[in-house]
């Protein structure tokens, strides 16, 4: 028996069944490319924003006086230091960190203080500007806008303003530069400060560091001395270690042999004998060297730590019969004192590298002084005395435009939040990141769809329109339809939204006549049982018999199928309205009935009530091959569609993918949220067997 090949249903059913499986793993893309679509396509926003921005920005300049910016630059010499003999401490400083404290220094109060009593300051006539106010300086009187002079204020305030925002210390990266800056409304007033400044700290510096040659050279000769003090006490402590670092080695030496020995021969052997009588003869010798060693007076606070192991073994040598014991102990003792010994020597030759180093360095530099050159050591050099920066319409430029960017971008910013918290979809892009589903179609907002009078049969937009973008989407429906597979896997297909007012029943009709016109046998079946719309598109059938009666066995189904002016459409309306529409989908009956069908049509599209309000589309599901969910752009939340996803998975639905439509549609319409969804035929649409107004 040959086996039909299914490449398309076979890699449908896979990759459905990959979305089944990782249905949790998706995860709605909130801050994704569609949201920034969304924010971009509400440019007016973005526009009103930064026009206020624009007029922010003018508003600013209109109270905030104009800010001129006097900057001078300055080097810094890291050498200084070196001269004065401090160079092993002041080595390890970073040159960031001797920009940091020069420039914390030139912001000291001292400096700042005598910076604000010298004389090129106080002679400013225009130093304190006029208080602010939030009134435009056009509306100000000439008494509100005067300046006052340096010399009308009393010194810590002038100080105060100085610190807390006329001056700003920075260094350059990566050079030894430093930029002093002073913003200041009044030009002459920024320069005059920043000049100031920089000489004030320039002469204090000058003193503290005039220090005549023999001051220099004392300090040099005492670090020197030191150092070379260090450098022998080292030296006469390794010096009282000779013998016992010879006898330590020794005795690393003769180890080795006397285990071998000891391996190779009994105890009373006369090699065994001589070769251990000469081994303790070394410990022995080694032992005493270490006593006296470690009782200098120097040495003793080493070795006090070692003190109380060392003297436990010995009494264990002393007072132990057991001569395995006894040997042991004296292994142990060794190898203790072996140890100590070397670290100690380590200690002592690191000190004496690190002394001698440090007197060479002293020297050196004691060498290179000129003793005889008294002149004054400054570690800062003026590169660029103080000058003014951006001219004023520059300045105003940046204002005005930085006022626009910042506004444009917080209306970007709003629009983005807008677009974040509308939780609805909005376009193909938004439905597939949202829903893990393929797009089969999407489908633009027309009238086209429902153009029929009112008690005349509809007629599909490939009939009105067939060269529309509404019937080229309508034809890549059907094509994506057919493309799922072979025809016997896709024969039956169920069309239900989330939500009421999706436009499903439009795009089941359009659908069905579609595949009708491609020159199937089509059956258009309308399960809305709770509130039909089928019949609004075709009125003659409104009272006709249909699916209810059916179910409920009162007709025949040859009875309930009726034609269409549409050729090769057939149409079973709902009916006559049940009691509990639910009650009449029992599994069997429903089974039997599409079975029925399917060996009459090619195609039967079932149109079906949605899926949260009523459980009608999930009992009707497992029994047909496909779902298309139906979503309506600009109205969808992407929570109901979610909700409506995962309850036709669990009803064990294959869900062939989601088809978007209205997408141009600029009205929302009134479902944005869950509410409402339990209402589907109760208070919206009447309760079955009340009285319809």
């Amino acid at each position: 028996m040959s086996t039909d090949i299914e490449p398309f249903a076979d890699q449908t059913t896979s990759v459905i069944s990959e979305e089944n499986q990782s249905k949790d793993n998706f995860i709605t893309n909130r801050l994704g490319m569609s949201n920034v679509r969304q924010a971009l396509s509400r440019w007016w926003m973005m526009l009103i924003f930064g026009v206020l921005g624009y007029c922010g920005a003018l508003y600013y300049m209109s109270i905030v006086p104009p800010s001129n910016e006097a900057v001078a630059i300055i080097e810094v010499s890291m050498e200084n230091s070196q001269i004065l003999g401090k160079g092993v401490t002041v080595d390890r400083m970073t040159p960031a960190i001797v920009l940091a404290t020069e420039a914390s220094k030139l912001l000291g109060p001292a400096i700042l203080a005598e910076t604000a009593r010298s004389p090129e300051v106080q002679a400013l006539q225009n130093a304190i500007p006029p208080k602010s106010s939030w009134k435009p300086r056009y509306m100000l009187t000439e008494e509100e806008l005067a300046f006052k002079p340096a010399s009308s204020v009393e010194t810590y305030k002038l100080v105060n303003r100085m610190a807390r925002g006329w001056l700003s210390i920075s260094g350059i990266r990566d050079t030894s530069l430093i930029e002093v800056r002073c913003k200041h409304p009044d030009p002459e007033t920024a320069r005059v400060i920043a000049d100031t400044l920089i000489r004030v700290y320039s002469e204090k510096e000058e003193d503290l560091a005039q220090v005549g040659s023999n001051d220099v050279f004392k300090i040099l000769k005492k670090e020197g001395d030191a150092a070379r003090q260090e450098m022998e006490d080292a030296e006469k402590a390794l010096q009282v270690y000779v013998s016992a670092l010879k006898l330590s080695e020794d005795i690393q030496a003769d180890r080795a042999n006397v285990i071998a020995i000891r391996q190779r021969y009994l105890r009373k052997h006369p090699a065994r004998i001589q070769s251990e009588a000469v081994f303790n003869d070394l410990l022995m010798r080694f032992a005493r060297e270490i006593k006296r060693s470690s009782a200098r007076k120097s040495e003793a606070p080493y070795w006090i730590e070692y003190k109380d192991q060392l003297d436990a073994l010995e009494k264990i040598i002393d007072t132990n019969d057991d001569e395995d014991a006894v040997m042991e102990a004296a292994d142990e003792w060794v190898l203790l004192a072996q140890s100590a010994l070397a670290t100690r020597a380590s200690l002592l030759n690191t000190t004496i590298d690190q002394s001698r180093a440090q007197y060479q360095l002293i020297t050196k530099r004691m060498t290179e002084i000129d003793v005889a050159d008294n002149r004054p050591m400054s570690n800062i050099r003026i590169i660029e005395p103080a000058f003014i920066g951006l001219a004023k319409d520059s300045v105003r430029l940046m204002y005005l435009a930085a006022g626009s960017i910042m506004g444009a971008v917080a209306g970007f910013c709003i629009a983005f939040a807008l677009a974040v918290i509308d939780y609805k979809i909005y376009d193909v892009r938004s439905a597939e990141e949202a829903s893990g589903l393929t797009c089969l179609a999407a489908i633009p907002s027309s009238s086209t769809f429902n153009r029929h009078s009112k008690g005349s049969n509809w007629s599909s937009v490939l009939q009105n329109d067939s060269n529309s973008p509404n019937a080229e989407s309508i034809r890549n429906l059907r094509a994506s339809i057919i493309l799922m597979g072979k025809k016997e896997r896709n024969k039956v297909l169920l069309v239900t939204s989330s939500i009421p007012g999706e436009g499903k029943t439009t795009i089941s009709a359009e659908i069905a006549s579609a595949f009708a016109m491609n020159k199937e046998n089509t059956l258009l079946i309308d399960m809305d049982l709770r509130r039909p719309k089928l019949t609004e598109h075709f009125p003659s059938l409104k009272d006709a018999p249909g699916i209810t009666e059916v179910l409920a066995d009162q007709v025949s189904l040859d009875h309930a199928i009726h034609t269409s002016p549409i050729p090769n459409l057939s149409i079973i309306a709902s009916g006559g309205k049940a009691p509990n529409p639910s009650e009449l989908m029992h599994d069997s009956e429903m089974h039997d009935l599409i079975e029925n069908l399917k060996g009459r049509f090619d195609r039967i599209i079932i149109d079906s009530a949605p899926v949260l309000p009523v459980a009608d589309s999930r009992l009707l599901s497992k029994h047909v091959h496909g779902v298309l969910l139906v979503v309506r752009s600009r109205k969808t939340p992407i929570g109901a569609m979610l909700r409506a996803r995962d309850l036709l998975n669990s009803a064990g639905a294959t869900i062939g993918g989601v088809v978007v439509n209205g997408m141009k549609r600029t009205g929302g319409g009134k479902y944005h949220g869950y509410k409402g969804f339990g209402e589907y035929g109760q208070e919206d649409y009447g309760y079955y067997g009340s009285d319809e107004k």
